[in-house]
């Protein structure tokens, strides 16, 4: 395969550089930045350095990207700015005889969700292209693997979404011991907010703080509660999004009164559902963000104890709730073993 990255200058885009070098498949890969154009990665990305050659282009050259055998694009842009572009990039595609043959990962929100309405909602204002939204298969790969497969048009989850909804579906299949309503908190690194800094995501104002923020109104609500109702889950939740001082990781927390279940049998149901997972361990005791941390691995662990029970997940948010997906889901679009290039350990300690 060959690949372009829109954005690749950002977190998202360094973290799809660093895993496809070590993706068997890929070919070639070209990254655009209009803010770093002619600059090396290494200059951008200094992890990178004698790893992946080659510099920022202004715009992936399309005509070339048409003579390959799989190219791939990866929208790894703000959020909302794929979008806006994406009628001129298929008009682009299509002057090359490129579209039908594209498949095309957006790692933002854009096309995560159903409808103009829902997108409204979640993050405000009208979306630019709302008749493009029911081509994108949402690709929460444990979940989705068969709609995945042969894909040209893939949404990427969100961080936090990957990690709740992962946490959230094994409990549907708990038969009467399905809880209708959740209690969620989760914490996450600020490397979620992307690589220009902001008066909440700045160091020195998070480093030795941890504070709540968007609570009960996080926009990745809208996505699980959009695969709850897909999955007739019957689950509700009430969703408290933290800032910690990480840099990377997310770890949730879900909760809710559970009379009568007995941890051998929440502990069936999650075995049940990520018994073929590549990228799920369940674990006991507490799942440690440092044990995920540059991986594409989700941890998870049960507890249920004197009528209450807790679901605990812990995620790197760039890897498996962002970059490391987006590949996982490639994998699954194009036919091949989805852990083709994320066979990776977390950085520990």
């Amino acid at each position: 395969m060959d690949i372009a990255i829109l954005g690749a200058s950002g977190y998202g885009g360094g973290e799809l550089l660093r895993l496809l070098a070590g993706h068997p498949r890929l070919r070639s890969v070209a990254g655009a930045s209009r803010q770093h154009v002619g600059k090396d990665f290494g200059a951008v990305h200094p992890h990178l350095r004698g790893l992946v050659r080659g510099a920022f282009v202004e715009t992936p050259d399309w005509r070339a990207l048409a003579q390959c055998e799989r190219p791939v694009l990866f929208a790894a842009l703000p959020h909302g700015e794929f979008a806006k572009q994406l009628p001129t990039l298929e008009a682009a595609w299509q002057r090359v005889d490129l579209a039908e043959r594209l498949t095309v990962i957006d790692l933002s929100g854009d096309f995560r969700l159903a409808d103009a309405a829902a997108f409204r909602q979640s993050y405000g204002g009208e979306h630019p292209c709302p008749e493009r939204l029911p081509d994108f298969v949402y690709g929460l790969s444990e979940w989705r693997r068969e709609a995945l497969r042969g894909a040209r048009r893939i949404a990427n989850p969100g961080c936090f979404a990957t990690a709740l909804q992962l946490g959230l579906l094994p409990l549907a299949r708990l038969g009467p011991h399905s809880p209708p309503w959740v209690s969620i908190t989760a914490v996450t690194g600020s490397s979620g907010s992307g690589a220009s800094p902001s008066d909440t995501t700045h160091h020195p104002t998070r480093a030795n703080d941890l504070r709540a923020y968007k609570v009960l109104a996080h926009q990745h609500e809208g996505e699980v509660r959009r695969t709850l109702d897909e999955q007739r889950a019957g689950i509700d939740f009430a969703f408290v999004p933290q800032s910690a001082p990480l840099v990377r990781g997310i770890f949730a927390s879900i909760a809710f009164p559970a009379p009568g279940l007995e941890r051998a049998t929440l502990r069936a149901a999650f075995e049940h559902a990520y018994g073929d997972a590549r990228f799920v361990r369940l674990v006991d005791g507490t799942p440690r963000v440092a044990a995920v941390a540059g991986s594409n691995f989700a941890d998870i662990a049960v507890e249920a104890r004197a009528g209450s029970a807790c679901v605990l997940v812990a995620i790197d948010n760039l890897v498996k709730g962002m970059a490391g997906q987006a590949i996982q889901n490639l994998n699954l679009a194009l036919g091949w073993e989805e852990d083709l290039g994320l066979r990776i350990a977390g950085v520990f300690p």
